[in-house]
This record gives C-alpha cells, sequence and structure tokens, in this order.
C-alpha cells in the first residue's frame, strides 16, 4: 500500500526520508501537493481524499505524492469536547470524528495505486490510542517512526557526519558542538551547513561558540554545571549569555532551580546506595542523563545542593516582597556559591 505515517521528534530524518520518497517517485513539483491538515477548524477531508484521485488528462504524469501536513486527527494536543461540553458539542464533535474515520476507510479499502498519501506528523508522535490510527493500522499502512537517537548514537553519528566533510574539532569544539545540538539532528544539520559558511575546517571551542547558537535550555544546562563545579568563570559567562539572549532574571532563578532540584533527587538516592540506571527508573529518567548529573556532583553533597536550593527560594521570596533587587540578589547568590572560594568578591 502507498500510504505511509511519518511519526516522531527527529524532523531532520523525517525531512530526509520524504525529500528521498518524492525522488524515489520521480514526482514533479505539480504532482507534489502538501496539504496543511493542522486546523480543525479549516482541514477538509473530502477535499485531501479528492487530491488522491485527481489527475490531468492532459499532463501525461502517472505518479503523484500528496502531503498531510501535521494532521489534527493524529496529534494527542488535539482535544476532542469534555465531559462539561453542551451535549449539542459532543454530538457534532463524534458525527465529524465519524464521517472523518469513514472518508479515510473508504479511500484505505481501495487507495489510488498511482498516489502516494503520507500523514506526515513533522513536529510530534501519532497517537495510537485515536481511532484514526487504528484504522491506518487496520489497512496495512506503512508506519515510519523516527525517534530521537539516544545521545551515545548520536555521538558516533556526529563524528562520522563531521569526518565526511573533513571537520577536525578539538575535544572541547566537539564537546561544545554537542551540547549545543542536544542529540537533535536537525539542529546539528543547521550547525554544519552554518560550519560549512565558515570556511574553516580545524575549529576550537570559540569557533564552535561563534558559530552554533545555545538556547535558553543549553545556556542554562551550562550554567547549572558550572555552578555545581565552582566554575565560577563558566558561571559568568553562561548568565551572561542568557542575559544577552534577552532571558529575564527570575526566568534564570526558576531554571536554575529546577535543574539543581535535579541534581538533589539523584545526589540523594546515588548516596543512599542506588546505581545510576536504578536513580533512572525510580526517577523516569534518562540513564545517560543521570550518569552526567552524578559526574557533574562528584564531591557535592545532596546536603550542599539542598542548601543553594533553600537560598535562591528565600532570594525569589525576597524579590515576590520588594525587599531584594532581582539582579543584585541572583548577582550575589551566584558569587557566593558559584567559585570555589567562598565569599569571593568578584564584581560580575
Amino acid at each position: 500500500m502507498s500510504v505511509y505515517v511519518f511519526t516522531g521528534k527527529d524532523m531532520y530524518r523525517q525531512e530526509e526520508r520524504l525529500r528521498k520518497l518524492k525522488e524515489e517517485l520521480k514526482v514533479d513539483e505539480d504532482h507534489y501537493v502538501v496539504i496543511d491538515a493542522s486546523n480543525k477548524k479549516a482541514f477538509n477531508i473530502d477535499v485531501a481524499m479528492m487530491e488522491c484521485d485527481t489527475f490531468s488528462l492532459f499532463d501525461g504524469s502517472d505518479r503523484k505524492l500528496v502531503v498531510l501536513k501535521e494532521p489534527f486527527f493524529l496529534n494527542s494536543a488535539t482535544k476532542e469536547a469534555d465531559a462539561k461540553a453542551s451535549d449539542k458539542k459532543k454530538t457534532k464533535e463524534n458525527t465529524e470524528r465519524e464521517y472523518r474515520l469513514n472518508v479515510i476507510e473508504q479511500y484505505l479499502k481501495s487507495p489510488n495505486p498511482m498516489t502516494t498519501l503520507v500523514f506526515y506528523c513533522h513536529n510530534f508522535d501519532a497517537d495510537t490510542r485515536k481511532k484514526e490510527y487504528k484504522v491506518l493500522q487496520k489497512y496495512g499502512c506503512i508506519i515510519n517512526k523516527f525517534d530521537k537517537m539516544k545521545p551515545w548514537d548520536f555521538e558516533k553519528y556526529a563524528d562520522q557526519e563531521l569526518a565526511k566533510k573533513g571537520y577536525h574539532l578539538t575535544k572541547d569544539a566537539r564537546s561544545e558542538l554537542l551540547l549545543r545540538v542536544d542529540s537533535d539532528n536537525l539542529l546539528f544539520h543547521n550547525a554544519l551547513e552554518k560550519m560549512d559558511l565558515y570556511d574553516k575546517k580545524d575549529l576550537d571551542r570559540e569557533d564552535i561558540i561563534h558559530i552554533v547558537p545555545a538556547s535558553a535550555e543549553i545556556n542554562v544546562f551550562q550554567l547549572s554545571n558550572c555552578f555545581i563545579q565552582k566554575d565560577l568563570a563558566g558561571v559568568i559567562k553562561a548568565r551572561d549569555e542568557m542575559r544577552n539572549a534577552g532571558m529575564d532574571v527570575n526566568a534564570m532563578i526558576a531554571m536554575l532551580a529546577s535543574r539543581l532540584r535535579s541534581f538533589y533527587n539523584m545526589k540523594k538516592l546515588n548516596e543512599n546506595g542506588l546505581y545510576a540506571g536504578q536513580i533512572a527508573t525510580r526517577l523516569h529518567a534518562n540513564e545517560y542523563a543521570v550518569k552526567k548529573g552524578l559526574e557533574n556532583t562528584f564531591g557535592t553533597s545532596s546536603h550542599e545542593i539542598l542548601t543553594y536550593l533553600k537560598e535562591l527560594a528565600e532570594l525569589d521570596q525576597g524579590i515576590k516582597g520588594g525587599i531584594i533587587d532581582p539582579q543584585a540578589g541572583f548577582d550575589a547568590f551566584l558569587i557566593k556559591n558559584g567559585g570555589k572560594h567562598a565569599g569571593n568578591s568578584r564584581t560580575i
């Protein structure tokens, strides 16, 4: 059957598969149709299925590729009428859903052999609980799942891609690149495109910082790691990057507190005799992330991390009460706790 479901959060591999499918079918632009299926109110299932059966009698083409992009009816974020909705609304939604299911099923029973149809869940996992998904399964649709790579697999993949392009990165540069793309294929290949424009094959950490932008999440990751390792210079750099990106100091405090809570939970369980795998199971976390967390907190006790959390909580209350200036208070907290020498009076 020439009906596919592309699902998963590795958007780059999805895009590559769609591109290759288009090449394999030798479909030109006139016979490549992308329909926005994300808007529940605007999308029309009849029009979409009709497109699969529509060919010009004069163009001579024998192949067509129809892509239903971001189908709302496969997205778990699309909510059906809840129990509090009016009977009229629930009846209307049920009628629309059953009609949509019927139209899809009728097409799947006798799909156009000259048309390839793709249900393209580009930035979400198709919800396997949806009736539409079950109908697609029932009729043998080809489901391609593009999950994000595991960090250890992604590192090998990134090394191979860098080698193909002739790049030579220092150890620090490689670590910085992996941190900034966060095992995301799309971010990685976007970074490669920017590196190609840089016209330089031997890169150090400063080159990567200059070429590849860091997200707020990556910056707070750096901030928390440097903070827990008492690397004040790293703390300053991460904080300044977040500030230059326009992040509010209250958001910085909240994000740092969240990371420190994760560190505390990992460390506390580790001190109680649990290993990384057991901690990951207990916290419903990634084992690799737990291992890295334990490495970062080596030499730091859970009690010390809890002390930082208490100070952040007091800082937050002081800011909300108008007693403490947010920026000055946060800077003082970082000076006191983010360096190897307590009470460091260095200005940041």
